[in-house]
């Protein structure tokens, strides 16, 4: 994985920490990120594999959110 990666994954996890449950459009206007959105959706869903990030649905808003996982308590 390359540091651009790594830095990507971070700034989301930055902004789904401070944030209520994110739809993907938000996460853009939060990073304001141009061009190319296909680095940030590779990020995105890695975290979500990795089990940093949940997708749920949002019923009222019709539309996935993502949250920042709770910390795994041990």
């Amino acid at each position: 994985m390359s540091a651009e990666e790594e830095k990507v994954k971070e700034l989301i996890l930055d902004v789904l920490s401070s944030e209520r449950g994110l739809t993907f459009s938000e996460i853009v206007a939060a990073l304001s990120w141009t061009g190319d959105r296909r680095p940030l959706r590779k990020a995105l869903s890695d975290l979500v594999r990795e089990g940093r990030v949940l997708r749920e649905p949002d019923y009222q808003r019709k539309r996935m959110v993502f949250r920042k996982a709770p910390a795994p308590s041990s």
